[in-house]
């Protein structure tokens, strides 16, 4: 008797509905997932270098065929590349040396029987190609790939595969000098696809480079900033201060452009000398760009009359994204300790205050200007 109550209860337990709306929680998990899927999709093209093979149109399956992938899952591959608009397809106008692949596989299986009748093997009625999108930032020989920047991306994803064990035993221990040396390329990648440019015509419109003769990239990394600069003025001999792992590669940008008139300067900025006798120092998401006592060594190493130019994303801006402030503490430098939120660390301060600070050491604060990515630039000049 007592089995055919709990049976009961039971039965109408089936007929209610949780209070809390469940299309809330399906869509965020869904939305997650899809996530997860696009980015390995993308992640799985470069490595089994489904673009490069696709600068020329093929159908799956002599693609597949190319590159010793599955014929089953291939066209299902391209479709979904094609659905986030990262393939092109065209159902007719087949190139000739296609058609004749597609012959001479035809010739030599005549008289077997297909394994796959109904996969599409060959799909003669869809050809693919790299579309605009993926030709400009995922193509190794294009001037913008950002294979770099996915390499890197990547890395972090594999991060958060562990997050687990980082949860138990705390962020993961990273040297400063080969982490920054490793990710210079990625940030070179990123910033050619815009933050370069608009960051050059804004200091450009602020800064009369005529008087401009010795300028320091503090913390430059790639030194791309420094090599523009050098450029537009020929006049103009930079430096680009950074660690020594990042330096030798910041020789890699200045060999491909040519850029005779930029020189190196490897140490470390909160223990050595940066130099002096600077028109203009400037710096771009510095680590240390929040960094009180860098203040005074900035101060000390321009010119009277020279300009202080930092960019960095406000504190305010930050605080927004959890997710952010926690992929920035999921991994630490061994001698440097993190501040809480993103891209802060354990001595720095509100960007507010920061620039409130650069009073105090003479330099005067004359233009602040909030730039498309949510980030500010702000120029003081020596006084």
């Amino acid at each position: 008797m007592e089995n055919n109550e709990n049976q009961t209860e039971s039965f109408f337990d089936l007929l209610e509905k949780p209070d809390i709306d469940p299309e809330r929680f399906f869509k965020l998990v869904d939305s997650s997932v899809r996530g997860l899927r696009e980015f390995r999709l993308i992640a799985a093209s470069i490595e089994l270098g489904v673009f490069e093979a696709l600068k020329v149109p093929l159908p799956a399956g002599v693609l597949a065929e190319k590159l010793g992938c599955d014929p089953v899952l291939m066209p299902h591959f391209c479709e979904s590349l094609h659905s986030l608009g990262l393939l092109d397809r065209f159902e007719e106008g087949i190139h000739e040396d296609v058609k004749a692949q597609m012959r001479e596989k035809d010739e030599s299986e005549v008289g077997t029987e297909n394994p796959n009748p109904d996969s599409g093997g060959m799909n003669v009625g869809a050809v693919y190609l790299v579309s605009e999108l993926s030709a400009t930032y995922l193509l190794e020989n294009s001037p913008f790939s950002q294979q770099h920047y996915l390499a890197e991306r990547l890395r972090n994803a594999e991060l958060w595969t562990r997050l687990p064990e980082i949860m138990m035993k705390g962020p993961e221990i990273v040297e400063k000098g080969h982490f920054f040396g490793e990710v210079v390329h990625c940030m070179a990648e990123n910033a050619h696809c815009g933050l370069l440019q608009d960051t050059v015509r804004v200091v450009l419109e602020h800064v009369d480079f005529t008087n401009v003769k010795k300028l320091l990239d503090l913390g430059g990394g790639h030194g791309l900033y420094a090599i523009v600069f050098s450029k537009l003025n020929e006049g103009l001999q930079a430096f680009v201060f950074d660690l020594p792992p990042v330096t030798h590669k910041t020789k890699y940008f200045i060999e491909k452009y040519g850029a005779s008139n930029v020189d190196i300067i490897p140490g470390d900025f909160f223990t050595d000398e940066i130099g002096s006798g600077y028109d203009l120092i400037f710096s771009s998401f510095n680590p240390g760009g929040k960094v009180p006592s860098l203040i005074p060594k900035i101060s000390e190493a321009l010119n009277p009359g020279g300009v202080f130019v930092t960019r960095q994303v406000p504190d305010e801006k930050m605080k927004s994204s959890p997710l952010l402030s926690l992929d920035w503490n999921l991994w630490t430098f061994e001698d440097v300790k993190k501040g809480g939120s993103g891209y802060s660390f354990e001595n720095s301060v509100p960007f507010s205050e920061y620039i409130e600070m650069l009073g105090n050491y003479g330099l005067e604060v004359f233009r602040a200007l909030d730039m498309k990515d949510g980030s500010r630039i702000v120029f003081a000049w020596k006084v």
